[in-house]
């Protein structure tokens, strides 16, 4: 299992967090196998083993150069590796594709099953991101004063080889951060800070098996950190101008780019795959009129009340969106039926809520069903007309399309 923090130190294996016992193999002897992989422990041979001795001078010395060529090719395989990680993690720009391309090369530079990245979350505790081989946990870990990830962040722990027997000796106790029990348990463990500018989160890996690491594999780990720090710092960069640019300033809304974005994949998955969609576009009727009697303070409230209401239609698979103006969109999941007694329910919410102005303001709602026919122009003409008619009858939603 994976470890991570506690005060209550966290395991975490399939993830671990505080108050749980460890396990160990009864003898205390692990089996031979590949490090990592959960058969066994890692063979490094010290200085001496694996090379023949003999009395002849020459062969001694052919010994003693192998084994330094083979140091030495390790050493280069290493860095090669390493440089492999920062093409990587220099290519993408996403967090979630960062973190998995970090744990196929963590597992491909250091043998091990089990990456953990805890960030810093704000007011305190952790965001842990966990992968273990194919499976992945994701929790917010509460702060510990004494757990392992606060240590790292002390400096009082970056390699144990023995984790059980240092949780033991340290009286701290560990808890799973899931509950996957087919897994073993971490037995050694590396945890290095993550810094960019300050302490950003930890980044750890850890084996099924005891005596994994090195001080080498540490140094490493630690050269892996300050490019993964740059890394998830540009990521974060580039998440938030995307944000930006897909998002509505005033209502928090995804905006007219990301509504084509989102129509264009609506209407695909109609075509290619039967599924249903219906188009929702509304105004505010007599929107003028508000600015006028009540001025723009005023309007802008308003539009940023309709945007919060909207946003609980997410909860029934709905994507909301400002356009611009007073004019917004919703896609809905299902046919047109659905979607409007789906609005006319939320229609209820909108009458509900307490508005600045004297009387809530009214919506004129269009629908329109995706039809495999359509393309987006088409989809969005059919919305508008209902919407116009029911702007000119006065009416939130007419009867029929």
């Amino acid at each position: 299992m994976g470890a991570s923090a506690g005060s209550e130190s966290h395991f975490m294996h399939a993830g671990y967090a505080a108050a749980a016992a460890v396990n160990v193999p009864m003898n205390g002897i692990p089996w031979p196998g590949r490090r990592g992989s959960g058969r066994g422990r890692r063979c490094r041979n010290p200085p001496g083993v694996g090379v023949r001795l003999s009395t002849a001078p020459h062969e001694t010395m052919t010994g003693t150069l192998n084994f330094h060529a083979s140091d030495a090719q390790r050493q280069i395989a290493r860095y090669r590796s390493l440089v492999q990680v920062t093409a990587a993690l220099a290519r993408l720009v996403r967090t979630d594709d960062l973190l998995r391309a970090m744990h196929e090369q963590v597992r491909l530079m250091f043998d091990t099953p089990i990456t953990l990245l805890a960030r810093c979350a704000p007011g305190g505790g952790w965001h842990c991101l966990t992968l273990e081989g194919d499976n992945v946990s994701e929790q917010r870990i509460p702060p510990r004063p004494d757990g392992l990830l606060e240590r790292v962040l002390r400096g009082t722990i970056r390699l144990e080889n023995d984790l059980p027997t240092y949780l033991e000796r340290e009286r701290l106790g560990v808890a799973r951060l899931h509950f996957r029990s087919d897994l073993p348990h971490t037995l050694s463990w590396m945890g290095v800070p993550l810094h960019a500018g300050e302490v950003t989160g930890v980044l750890s890996v850890q084996s099924y098996v005891l005596n994994a690491f090195t001080p080498e594999d540490l140094e490493f780990l630690e050269l892996l950190a300050v490019h993964l720090s740059i890394a998830l710092e540009n990521a974060a960069l580039h998440e938030r101008v995307d944000q930006e640019a897909h998002t509505d300033p005033l209502t928090g809304l995804w905006n007219r780019r990301r509504f084509t974005q989102r129509g264009e994949a609506a209407l695909n998955a109609a075509q290619s795959g039967g599924e249903r969609f219906t188009l929702a576009i509304m105004d505010l009727q007599d929107f003028k009129a508000i600015n006028d009697r009540f001025g723009h303070a005023v309007g802008d409230e308003v539009l940023t009340g309709v945007g919060t209401l909207l946003r609980r239609l997410a909860g029934h698979g709905a994507h909301v969106f400002r356009l611009g103006g007073d004019e917004f969109a919703v896609l809905l999941p299902g046919d047109r039926d659905g979607a409007r007694l789906t609005l006319l329910e939320w229609l209820e919410d909108v009458r509900a809520h307490p508005w600045t102005t004297a009387a809530p303001p009214h919506l004129n709602i269009g629908l329109a069903q995706a039809h495999p026919s359509y393309s987006m122009s088409d989809w969005i003409r059919e919305a508008d007309s209902q919407m116009y008619e029911a702007k000119r009858r006065r009416l939130h939603l007419i009867e029929t399309g």
